[in-house]
């Protein structure tokens, strides 16, 4: 509770010195380009994470689905914004049932 409590009052400070239009007009000044190609290459690293857990369990004899191994990585990265690391052991866990 705490560390987002903390990261809530940071993001209140940063922004209490601007107004809302100063916001509205830093938005609309904004290069979306960069914006479109960060969540891009964003994407592309989760989803080639995804594909290289497909290789690294073929060897221990499981079949997964890429599918499955795409929602594994995102779930434990949800998983780790609320308890740090426990993602890596709910993922083993998810593939476990597959």
């Amino acid at each position: 509770m705490l560390p987002i409590l903390l990261g809530a009052f940071l993001i209140w400070y940063s922004l209490s010195k601007l107004s809302f239009q100063d916001i509205l007009d830093f938005a609309k000044n904004a290069n979306y380009g960069y914006i479109i190609l960060g969540v891009f290459f964003g994407l592309l690293s989760h989803l080639s994470r995804a594909y290289r857990w497909v290789f690294m369990l073929e060897p221990l004899g499981y079949k997964i689905k890429l599918g499955n191994s795409i929602m594994a990585v995102f779930a434990t990265y949800l998983i780790n914004y609320t308890i740090p690391r426990a993602g890596e052991v709910a993922r083993a866990s998810d593939f476990n049932k597959l």
